[in-house]
């Protein structure tokens, strides 16, 4: 499982939009967050403390991908890839390239990748996830609809990556490392 530094999360919040950059303050979070971002953080103590919130009524909704109506990719880490790429008659070599040169020339990902992360994206070992899905977005003017399922496919989050006047909409589901597309 990959790890962020409490400066990583500040990075991704501003990243995201959720405060101005230069306001940024993680007294102001609420305090499970502030939780997760102390120096001294307990997971085990930190889910015993929030353990009674999962008692409440599961009334998510259940999302169960299958073909034909998504398109499931075969392999696992370059999943993401292949559900970007679906049906737009490009090769994945080709599309990884042209989204990683982007990538590096973003000034939003100024300090969140570096010189060795494109190169693992450019060599498949990196695990795919948030940096690329923003950067698709705003490379191919797509808004991108991404749906998070838990291990019984009941979907815990949905996060849409906008940009003005999209030239299409991509509907994604992800769990854990694996993504489908619609």
């Amino acid at each position: 499982m990959a790890t962020r530094s409490a400066d990583d999360i500040k990075k991704a919040f501003q990243l995201c939009g959720l405060v101005p950059k230069e306001s940024f303050d993680d007294e102001k979070l609420h305090p499970p967050l502030q939780e997760l971002l102390a120096s001294g953080f307990d997971m085990e103590r930190w889910n015993a403390s929030y353990k009674h919130l999962l008692k409440q009524s599961d009334n998510r909704k259940e999302l169960t991908p299958a073909a034909p109506e998504w398109y499931l990719p075969d392999d696992e880490r370059t999943s993401l890839f292949s559900c970007l790429i679906h049906g737009l008659g490009t090769v994945r070599a080709d599309f990884i390239e042209d989204l990683r040169d982007y990538m590096a020339s973003l000034e939003d990902l100024d300090g969140l990748v570096d010189a060795s992360y494109l190169e693992s994206i450019r060599n498949g070992s990196a695990d795919p996830g948030g940096l690329e899905l923003y950067s698709a977005s705003k490379l191919h003017n797509w808004n991108i609809e991404i749906k998070t399922l838990s291990t019984d496919c009941k979907v815990v989050s949905t996060f849409v990556y906008t940009v003005d006047n999209p030239d299409n909409v991509v509907q994604l589901v992800r769990s854990g490392a694996f993504f489908a597309v619609k």
